[in-house]
């Protein structure tokens, strides 16, 4: 035996996962050397867990008595089986409780099989590991989706199995607690209350001969209470489990990122065909699930901070999630490295209040996602058919250009509620207004006056106030001062007439906007 496990070591086993503790709550850290039936004539039994029938303590009385003479006779613990139509006495058991002796419940409908298992448990916990280890193994070969996977080990293996992110978040299953899993160590975890094993990625092309492949997730099973053989016996399960998750994990990233490039294809078909998409278009675009003739609302998401993708290309996870939580069902492209494309298709005509209402969902969405990525996000107006998604997209993306400009992160602005923006996006879009900008800001676009160039941009968008750019800088006024006259000095401009900040800031918008 690796260890001698407790009475609570055992309760914690799915042996005895029912099994219920009327008594002798104070005695469960006893060690169980051994288990033993009990047949009427009790001999010695030193660390044993004695078994036996609800008829031999039926009525209460008789189970008094039991107690004491498994007390006497050195017992661990004293476990009742019964089947499942059997209650326990009523009568309080404060003998057990006084004698720190546990007394066990146990439904079972074959306490003789219970007591084999059990015997097994205690003396050769490896034979124990080797059948649970052949019964994961037959279930395994027989599934391939991940969710199939983990279902089938958390059946043999009677423990809450998860897979979860390098970061702890649920991919199925339930997530991981912060901070008890440690991610920079790409090894199996056995730490206090947490069982750990990295799933590798399938090496690439590139990938070093001998080198350690990154690890894309972990098999994690969080626990409250288990001993050396069934710790042992669980870990063991993860390692055979792992090269199952791992082959379902890269087929599933061999048809995402297939599925990314032809979604990519697809929508630059749209958008150039308009409402002359050819059937093949509408066939692929069927398969996809979407929509094409039905009415559409356009969402371009932008982050100036992208996080790292495990799969360049594709739309992360964490803003489909968040946008699915609020109610926004959507298709999604990728368009770039933090240029995300996505729409909303129904059948009738959206609701006239609808653009506040996804504006308010969006807004929550994104503030949900972490601070880091800078999201900024536009909103299109309604527009049906192919030709529409065009529109809406594109409406949606000057909506973007227009919440970059805002200071505040994540930023949302919708089509219908720019009014002038819609103008301005159009003027600081116009070859005519980027040519001005690249003349009349060259004085300060060389490094050596970046700083100037950024004081000037946020000057200009809080409405000239030199106060509110020391704010919004983190500056003393005094050094905003200094900065806005070199900037008067190089461009040879006054900022306190209206029309020449107007210029300015169209140009400082101009610059700033892909």
């Amino acid at each position: 035996m690796t260890g001698v496990p407790s009475v609570a070591d055992l309760l914690a086993d799915p042996l005895l996962g029912d099994a219920r503790t009327l008594a002798g709550h104070a005695g469960l850290g006893r060690p169980v050397r051994d288990v033993t039936i009990h047949r009427g004539v009790l001999a010695p039994v030193d660390g044993h867990l004695l078994l036996c029938a609800v008829q031999d303590v039926t009525p209460a009385y008789r189970l008094d008595a039991l107690v004491r003479r498994a007390q006497e006779a050195g017992a661990a613990a004293l476990c009742v089986t019964a089947d499942g139509t059997a209650r326990p006495p009523l009568s309080a058991v404060r003998l057990a409780d006084r004698l720190r002796i546990p007394v066990l419940w146990a439904a079972t409908d074959d306490p003789f099989r219970l007591a084999l298992d059990l015997t097994l448990r205690v003396w050769a916990p490896e034979v124990t590991r080797a059948r649970t280890v052949e019964n994961l193994l037959r279930r395994l070969t027989t599934r391939t989706a991940g969710p199939e996977l983990i279902a089938a080990a958390r059946t043999v293996l009677a423990a809450d199995v998860s897979l979860v992110t390098p970061d702890g978040g649920a991919i199925v299953g339930d997530p991981v607690v912060p901070d008890t899993l440690r991610p920079e160590l790409a090894v199996p975890q056995r730490t206090p209350g947490l069982l750990a094993h990295p799933v590798h990625a399938v090496p690439s092309a590139g990938h070093l001969p001998g080198g350690t492949a990154p690890v894309t997730a972990w098999l994690v099973w969080p626990f409250e209470r288990a001993d050396e053989d069934r710790a042992d016996t669980v870990a063991l399960g993860l390692a055979l489990l792992e090269p199952f998750v791992r082959s379902w994990l890269a087929g599933a990233r061999t048809r995402a990122d297939h599925d990314s490039a032809v979604r990519r294809r697809l929508l630059a078909e749209v958008v150039t065909g308009r409402g002359t998409v050819s059937r093949e278009v509408v066939e692929q675009a069927v398969a996809l699930g979407w929509r094409l003739e039905d009415w559409h609302v356009g969402l371009a998401v932008r982050a100036e901070e992208p996080p790292a993708a495990d799969r360049p290309g594709t739309v992360p996870a964490p803003l489909l999630a968040a946008l699915s939580r609020h109610g926004v069902a959507t298709q999604a492209v990728a368009e770039g490295d933090g240029d995300w494309a996505l729409w909303c298709s129904s059948g009738p005509r959206p609701a006239d209040d609808e653009p506040r209402l996804l504006l308010r969902r969006v807004r929550r969405a994104l503030a949900e996602l972490p601070a880091s990525w800078r999201l900024v996000a536009g909103i299109g107006r309604p527009r049906q058919g192919p030709g529409g998604l065009a529109d809406t997209l594109t409406e949606a993306r000057n909506a973007a250009r227009l919440a970059a400009a805002r200071d505040v992160r994540p930023s949302v602005e919708h089509t219908d509620e720019l009014g002038v923006g819609r103008l301005l996006a159009a003027w600081q879009q116009s070859d005519i207004t980027r040519a001005f900008a690249e003349t009349a800001l060259a004085p300060l676009r060389d490094p050596d006056h970046a700083h100037l160039l950024t004081t000037l941009r946020v000057f200009l968008e809080h409405g000239g106030s030199a106060a509110a750019t020391a704010r919004a800088l983190g500056l003393h006024r005094n050094t905003v001062a200094a900065r806005l006259r070199q900037v008067r000095e190089r461009l040879g401009v006054p900022l306190d007439d209206p029309s020449n900040r107007l210029a300015l800031q169209m140009a400082c918008r101009a610059l700033t906007t892909p």
